[in-house]
């Protein structure tokens, strides 16, 4: 086997974790632009119903996420701990299963979508005046899952293979793509969320592409022979049982989405779903960089836990929540003093200022923490112990926030609804400090190891 260009069990840690963790930032920041840019020309060219039919349509692309994710972070992980124990066959068969079961997944999933379109946009929570915009979006954009997938894998494995920069560019082609051809599309065109949605399945498309000529021309570490996509019911479920968080956690923010939409539509109408837009918009660019650093220390963490290395395990974890606590920080003082320049940019109005400016200050009041608590979760999931990191999700995003958000309303009106975020984000930090503690516990009493 070739000689690793990246040191990952002696190397010094914290450039390192900048070295991954930045490119894969931007990446998932990309991700989030193809959605935030159809919602920012939409909102200023089309209006407040087209932005609400977009908005309502928001759970697509966590529904595509969820699948690509599970299956990519699964094989992933499992592509970095057997780079720790030297096993390249092993390596290329993490590859080769994620790969087959990214086809299936997004494949049953588009054809359930078009299948059923109207029942699953009533779910979503459409309204009267948004029907129209959402079926049109909801329509074309189904059409990309399975591209969506693959720039998903792909960007995944070429950043474990030591290529963070590569892995950003994956992203980063179909996010350029995108934005150009919203420009065009609905401005020149005037085809409107016609337009947004053609270019979002276009830049996938683009992602996809290059990806695909990364991989398999040779540019990773994974090489490409028939048998790696020979299914190996053993490591299927070791993947999917892997990056199951991942799964739990999209379809998780994909049925917030839905309950947010509900019961926003009901004490505000189109204009409070607008806002959420802008809302969960801003948030993204807030869990992006969190998540991207925590994806930047998955090889780092996969290959020393590999490797009996739990010492420097801890200490990655340690140096990165120092790092995402910080980046936090940042993004969440310019919500909390800009807000309304935030709103306007995505064509917002005197009514969405009045209840957006209160709304995102008390949904952003605790951000932060969110940096500690998204390097929780991928931290468990990259040591391939899915079970605390799919309890911090559940119990985050459903159990805690679920009844806040019906609750919290009928005492504070809709900043109830804004309320319902920041105290259970509060009470899932509480948690995952406690499971990460009890963690640090086991590996030093396991492998008699001093981690002080």
């Amino acid at each position: 086997m070739k000689k690793k260009s990246v040191d990952y069990l002696n190397g010094k840690l914290f450039p390192m974790i900048l070295k991954f963790s930045v490119p894969a930032a931007i990446s998932l920041l990309i991700t989030a632009v193809y959605n935030i840019v159809d919602r920012m020309f939409v909102g200023n060219f089309n209006g407040t119903s087209a932005l609400a039919g977009l908005s309502v349509c928001f759970p697509l692309s966590y529904m595509m996420m969820a699948f690509a994710l599970m299956c990519s972070s699964g094989g992933s992980t499992f592509f970095s701990l057997f780079s720790g124990q030297n096993e390249k066959g092993k390596m290329n068969k993490s590859f080769g299963n994620a790969f087959v079961l990214v086809s299936f997944f997004e494949i049953l999933l588009t054809v359930i979508l078009l299948i059923f379109p109207h029942p699953i946009l009533k779910i979503f929570g459409v309204t009267e005046t948004s029907y129209v915009y959402a079926l049109e979006y909801y329509r074309i954009v189904a059409l990309g899952c399975l591209f969506q997938g693959f720039s998903q894998l792909f960007c995944d494995f070429v950043r474990v293979s030591g290529k963070p920069i590569l892995g950003m560019c994956v992203t980063g082609i179909g996010a350029v793509t995108n934005i150009i051809l919203d420009a065009l599309f609905i401005i020149v065109f005037d085809l409107g969320v016609v337009g947004a949605a053609w270019a979002t399945v276009i830049g996938q498309i683009f992602s996809a592409l290059f990806g695909a000529y990364l991989v398999f021309g040779k540019k990773t570490q994974v090489e490409i022979s028939k048998g790696i996509f020979r299914l190996e019911r053993k490591l299927c479920l070791q993947i999917i049982s892997c990056g199951l968080s991942f799964w739990v956690a999209q379809m998780a923010m994909g049925f917030i989405s839905l309950v947010y939409n509900s019961q926003l539509g009901k004490y505000g109408g189109d204009i409070a779903i607008s806002v959420y837009a802008v809302v969960s918009s801003i948030m993204t660019f807030v869990i992006m960089p969190a998540s991207g650093i925590s994806q930047g220390i998955q090889p780092i963490v996969g290959n020393n836990y590999g490797s009996g290395n739990y010492k420097r395990v801890m200490q990655t974890l340690a140096k990165a929540t120092i790092f995402s606590v910080s980046v936090t920080c940042f993004i969440w003082l310019i919500v909390l003093i800009f807000p309304k320049q935030i709103l306007a940019a995505f064509g917002g109005t005197e009514e969405m200022f009045n209840i957006g400016i209160t709304g995102l200050r008390i949904n952003f009041c605790i951000t932060p923490v969110l940096g500690f608590v998204m390097l929780a979760t991928t931290f468990f999931q990259a040591i391939n112990r899915p079970v605390p990191s799919i309890l911090i999700t559940v119990l985050r995003q459903v159990v805690f926030l679920v009844p806040f958000i019906f609750i919290f309303p009928i005492f504070f009106g809709i900043n109830g609804i804004f309320f319902a975020q920041p105290i259970s984000d509060l009470i899932a930090t509480m948690l995952s400090l406690c499971l990460v503690i009890k963690e640090r516990k086991r590996m030093s009493s396991s492998h008699n190891q001093n981690f002080s």
